[in-house]
Parts: structure tokens; sequence; C-alpha cells
């Protein structure tokens, strides 16, 4: 009868094999494995194949998930689930014993015969290059992050913490003093009756509970009473306790006192990466607040926090693929790139470029690469409907390349069914054929913005890996955290230079764009600080 290993006894014996780069090795979610092999003092290295991931670049965006047993059920026709009868045309289900140790091999048995199934696949779609070169060793790369995860000031949270408990108990009183009265200010059921009956302020969407309470809609009763923006105030803060402070309080690891986030690569049908406990996107970028929640997160004694943020990543992966030599022009000069766009359409020298026309240039070249319609160009810009077309049309007019390549990107798609990404990464686009006039439409900003914000996802994925490899042979700091265009590192304050060097030149050589790469680096004591 076979013996019952402990965890830590198996990874210790199993740490030669892991480790052997001679050994190619399959799994389903492979960075489990390497953060276990972390935990135990070693390393696992020739990963040939993360079936999790395979499946994902196969069909990204599944509604159904990428578990061992879904993913092998839909490429191998079999059930490893002995409990579950296989589905009508399945092959029957592997056969085996019900027992812990047989079930675990028959999935490692299912898991090793469907690889070779995703890879010929992913070859097919020529994805595999994606696959074998940049999502799969970077599963190494996310394991170590989340191995070392980042240190948190426990005392500044917790001060923190309490006074956005009681900013919320002063607004609470605030709210219940315009009322006229006491009341749950988190019931909506209590809050419509206050706002719609009693004050008798205007209603809002209908729902099926009455009318809706949520902060979009509130907004649209700012002025009309005092209490709206007290009630706004108080989610706001209520948001940023209970989403934010009280959470990263519970998340710190009693031992090393950081935060070991978790990263998905198989999340974001656009190859962005995802986060959880915490979810980093989510921490305001530009407010007070934000930064206030950024301070927590610091260096060690002796250490200081880097970051460094593609600059306008988005717009130069737009500028490359759509070889517009005037945009690509407006990077190379080197000087305010939102500004030299804004002559250009304004026909006016730069140093007449108006705070107003730069401004109204950024809102619309980022809205670009989401399909900004002209009715949306109206209502960010707060113009009129004509004023919006005709801004579009002179925007446009600079940039003759850029237009028919949006264009042409929306046609291949249709006849395609799916976007690339410049690294071979396909979104699949149903929508476009979708007889729903707001599907089709939505399916036609997917496939604006499928190539280009996927295009930097596989970037940045790039410089990580570049990153990691470079900081391993030669140690001048530690890669901790990434969250939309950033790279955040632990560094000893005596190799800083060093560092700086080392993170900016990997990040500029990711890839080869027309424009280039340029990349902004700021340190500090904490995350904060070097966010600035």
């Amino acid at each position: 009868e076979a013996s019952v290993l402990p965890f830590g006894d198996a990874m210790s014996r199993l740490s030669e094999c892991l480790k052997d780069l001679r050994r190619r090795k399959v799994a389903h979610d492979a960075k489990a494995l390497c953060r276990a092999a972390l935990r135990s003092g070693g390393e696992m290295e020739g990963l040939y194949c993360d079936t999790k991931i395979a499946a994902y670049l196969l069909e990204p965006g599944s509604s159904s998930g990428y578990t061992a047993h879904d993913t092998i059920r839909r490429y191998l026709g079999v059930s490893i689930d002995i409990e579950n009868e296989p589905q009508e045309g399945e092959q029957a289900s592997l056969s085996f014993d019900n027992n812990v140790q047989q079930s675990l091999c028959r999935e490692a048995a299912a898991i090793r015969a469907v690889a070779p199934v995703v890879e010929e696949q992913l070859r097919s779609q020529g994805a595999w290059d994606l696959a074998a070169s940049l999502e799969f060793p970077l599963v190494n790369v996310l394991a170590r992050m989340e191995h070392t995860g980042i240190l948190i000031d426990r005392d500044y949270l917790e001060q923190l913490n309490a006074e956005f408990g009681e900013k919320m108990t002063t607004q609470e009183r605030a709210i219940q003093d315009l009322a006229g009265e006491e009341f749950n200010v988190n019931s909506n059921l209590q809050l419509q009756r206050i706002l719609f009956e009693k004050l008798a302020l205007p209603k809002t969407r209908k729902i099926k509970t009455g009318y809706s309470t949520d902060a979009a809609e509130l907004e649209k009763l700012a002025g009309g009473h005092a209490i709206i923006a007290a009630l706004l105030e108080y989610r706001e803060v209520s948001k940023l306790k209970n989403g934010f402070t009280e959470m990263l309080l519970a998340l710190i690891d009693p031992k090393s006192h950081r935060i070991h986030t978790t990263y998905e690569q198989t999340t974001a049908a656009t190859g962005r990466l995802s986060s959880s406990a915490p979810n980093l996107q989510n921490i305001p970028i530009r407010d007070d607040t934000g930064r206030q929640i950024r301070r927590a997160f610091v260096a060690p004694p002796g250490h200081v926090l880097l970051s460094a943020d593609y600059s306008q990543i988005e717009l130069r992966v737009l500028a490359h693929l759509s070889e517009d030599e005037t945009f690509c022009q407006a990077f190379a000069q080197g000087h305010d790139f939102h500004a030299t766009i804004a002559a250009k359409v304004y026909g006016v020298d730069l140093n007449a470029v108006t705070s107003t026309m730069r401004n109204q240039v950024k809102q619309f070249s980022y809205g670009i690469a989401y399909g900004m319609s002209t009715y949306g160009v109206s209502q960010r810009l707060g113009v009129e409907m004509d004023e919006a077309a005709s801004f579009v049309e002179t925007y446009y007019a600079q940039f003759p390349k850029l237009r028919d390549f949006l264009s042409a990107q929306v046609e291949k798609a249709k006849v395609d069914g799916f976007t690339t990404t410049m690294f071979g990464r396909r979104r699949y686009l149903p929508e476009l054929l979708s007889s729903n006039f707001r599907l089709r439409i939505l399916g036609e900003r997917m496939a604006l913005n499928a190539p280009i914000q996927g295009s930097a996802a596989d970037i940045l994925k790039q410089a990580m890996i570049r990153v990691d490899a470079a900081l391993r042979k030669e140690p001048v700091g530690k890669m901790l955290l990434t969250v939309h265009d950033e790279l955040v590192f632990e560094v000893p304050a005596d190799k800083l230079d060093r560092a700086r060097a080392l993170v900016e030149r990997e990040m500029t050589q990711a890839a080869e764009l027309r424009c280039g790469l340029a990349v902004d680096i700021h340190t500090g004591a904490n995350w904060a600080e070097a966010h600035a």
C-alpha cells in the first residue's frame, strides 16, 4: 500500500526533478506548483506546457472557465469525474478506483494526454510561440512575485482605517440630520423613502424595487439637495474602508508582514493580467485617497521602492500598428505628445496650444482605441454634436492612415471572426455577427481595442520576463507588483542606480515599435512616493 508523505517532504524529494531543465514538465495551473516549490526552498524549471493557460489562449473569455476537468472534457472528449455520467457524444469515463490517489493519478494522466492536443491546436492557430515564449515563461515570474510579496506598514494602515471609520460616522450623522430623522443609510428602500417621498427629489431610473440610488443616478441629483453630496462622500469613504483598508489589514501575512497578491493569466480576454487578494487594479490612481492607500505599501529599511511605468504605451502601439508617420513623429520629436497632436489638429504653433485644446485632443486620442463615437466625443468634451463631428473629421484629416487602419481592423475582424495582437494573441468576437445592433457596435469597439490593448499587455509581459531574467543574473532588486502598465520593485538603496538602468533597458527593449517605448521611473520610501 502506498505511503502518504507530508506535502513539504514531497516537495523536497521532488526538488531535483523540478529544477532539472532536461525534464519537460506539463501541468494544469503550474503556478501553484511553482509557489509550492518556492515555499520549500526550491524552484520549478522547464515548464513545457500549462494546459490551463493553453485552454485560455484557445478560447479567451470562456464562460465555463479553465478547470482541469473542463479542459480534459473539451479537448479529449472524456470525463475524469466518475460521479458524473458522460454527456451525449462523449467517450466513456476513464475507469479508475474511487479513492484520492487514483483520482489524482487519473487527472495527471489526462493532463499529460491533453497537452499535445492543445499544443497542436495552438500551433494551427499560430499561437504556440505566444504560449511557449511569453505565457508559459511568465508563470515562474508571477510565482516569484507572489512569493516575495510587498511589505505593509500595519500601524499606518490601522490609523488610516480608523480615520475612514470616523469619517463614515460623521457623514452618516450629517445625512440623518439633513433627512430630519434617523434611518439606515445603507438600506436602499429606506433611502428611497427619504429621497423621493420625504424630500420629494426628482425620480431616478426605475428598478424592480422602486428607483435607483446608485452613485451614477445620485450624481444626476447633485445640487438638488445637500444630502446628495453627503451620501456620495459617505459611499466613497465606505468603499475605501470596506474595500481597501480593512481588506488589506486582513491580508497581511503575520510572519512576513507582507501582502502576497495572486496574479491570474486567464481572466481578461485581452491578455491583461488581473490580481486578487488584493485586486491592485481597483486602487484609485490619480486622487489623494489612492495615494493614502499606496502609502501603506513600503520598502524595508535600507531599501526603496522603484516604480517603472510605460509612457502612453497604447498610443505607441496604435502608432506602430497604423504606421501613421505623423503620429509616430509626434513621439519622435520628444515634446509633449498631446500638445504636439493638438497643434496639428488645430493648425497652430506648439506654443499656441491651450490647455483646453490639449485636453480635448488627449481625451479623443485615448478614446480612439475604444471606438469613441461622435456622440461619445460630444459627451466627453461637452460640445454639440455638429461641433463634435467637425472635431473628429479635423482630427482624422491629420492622420489618414490612422482612420484607414481602424476601419480595416473592424472589416478584417468581421471576416475572420477574431482579432490578433502583435504577438499572435487572438480574441474571438461573435458579437460582430449578432442581429442585435448594440451587440454589433460593442463587437466593433472590441475589434478596435483588442489588438491595441492586447499588444500592450503582451509587451508588458515580455518586459516582465526580460527584467526577471536580468535580475536573476544581476540581483540588484526584486520585482514585487504589476498593475496596469506599471512594475514595482524593491531595491537596496546602494544599488538604486544599477537597478534603474537595468529596468529601463529591459523594458524599453521588450518590443520593437516604430516610435519606440518609453518608461517613466520614480522612487520613494513607499508606493505613493514612487508613483509620483
